[in-house]
């Protein structure tokens, strides 16, 4: 039954699917804040559009479903997401595959129930996936979001290589990096946030390897101007080696291939926390010591910063199939 429906919507996806827009972007509650500082905090979590939580699997990583949750389970995953978020207490949280009521969702409107949970942030949202021109359990809203607390000068999307072929047959989801510009009170530098979410199954990594490279050409600019940049999100590469106990068959890791070391320019580093995974394979549903789990999430910084402290946020993917990670920099 599960393969009629997708033959049966195929086309009809296909003919409303809508292209992104980039450049300048829309910013919510943005008027009168306050600037940043030398020191900001930051959390970075793909959130899974709060659908791929501990009981999900996913198609496309080797499982059977392509909606695994209920809409109930999703509601209460959103809800969780949503108050986990309020905790935070970051400057700024960036969150990949956030989706707003739809298809993917079941209707829940996943987007808009973080926004109304953070009324103390900014918000930006950038659309990578969508479809329109149909019934709301059809529709399709998907992409990268930024809430901020201090004064954002400018939000972009900046475009990034895409995948050559379409996404599961149908979808064509495209790729961009957001760019925060925050000024720095008493200077006339800028923090520059750029959040990512990089291809997941291009063969052998080559587009992830060509989209790190575009989103560092671009920082690599914003450095030489004199600014400070600090790059976060889901890499979908290796960040680090790990050895987090599993079972997981090697036919299941498919995608998995590492950040290679001479993509990261010269004086620029990567943070991690070594000690908690933060991403789990979507073969089946999560069973602790038996599903694969390894570090792509994590941030890329420039010479001219510094980071204080990173840590993973351990929630044993009850809600999403990553975990979140907050670090603070300091401009040096």
């Amino acid at each position: 039954m599960r393969f009629v429906f997708v033959l049966l919507i195929v086309p009809v996806l296909a003919a409303c699917s809508v292209a992104p827009e980039y450049g300048a972007l829309e910013v919510a509650r943005g008027e009168d804040r306050a600037q940043a500082g030398r020191q900001i905090s930051m959390t970075s979590w793909n959130i899974g559009y709060a659908a791929l939580g501990a009981g999900a699997d996913f198609i496309a990583d080797g499982g059977t479903s392509l909606r695994a949750l209920p809409a109930e389970e999703i509601a209460a995953a959103a809800t969780d997401i949503a108050v986990t978020a309020q905790g935070f207490d970051s400057d700024f949280i960036l969150m990949q595959e956030i989706s707003d009521g739809g298809f993917l969702t079941r209707e829940v409107p996943v987007l808009a129930e973080i926004d109304a949970a953070l009324p103390d942030y900014s918000a930006v949202y950038w659309r990578d996936l969508a479809v329109e021109g149909l019934p709301e359990s059809l529709r399709i809203s998907h992409g990268l979001a930024v809430f901020a607390r201090p004064a954002v000068e400018r939000t972009l999307a900046v475009a990034i290589p895409d995948e050559p072929e379409p996404l599961a047959l149908w979808f064509r989801r495209h790729y961009g990096a957001t760019v925060s510009e925050v000024p720095i009170r008493g200077t006339d530098r800028k923090w520059i946030v750029i959040n990512i979410h990089l291809s997941a199954f291009d063969s052998g990594g080559k587009v992830r390897r060509e989209q790190a490279a575009a989103v560092f050409a671009y920082a690599r600019a914003e450095y030489a101007k004199g600014n400070y940049v600090v790059i976060g999100g889901d890499w979908n590469m290796r960040l680090v080696q790990s050895d987090f106990p599993h079972r997981t068959d090697d036919k299941f890791l498919f995608w998995l291939v590492d950040f290679p070391d001479n993509l990261l320019p010269r004086g620029w580093r990567i943070g991690v926390d070594e000690g908690v995974p933060t991403v789990r394979t979507l073969q089946k549903p999560y069973v602790p010591g038996e599903n694969y789990t390894a570090i792509i999430d994590g941030y890329a910084y420039s010479p001219n910063v510094a980071m204080r402290r990173i840590s993973t946020h351990d929630l044993g993917f009850r809600s999403a199939d990553h975990n979140p990670v907050s670090a603070v920099f300091v401009a040096r």
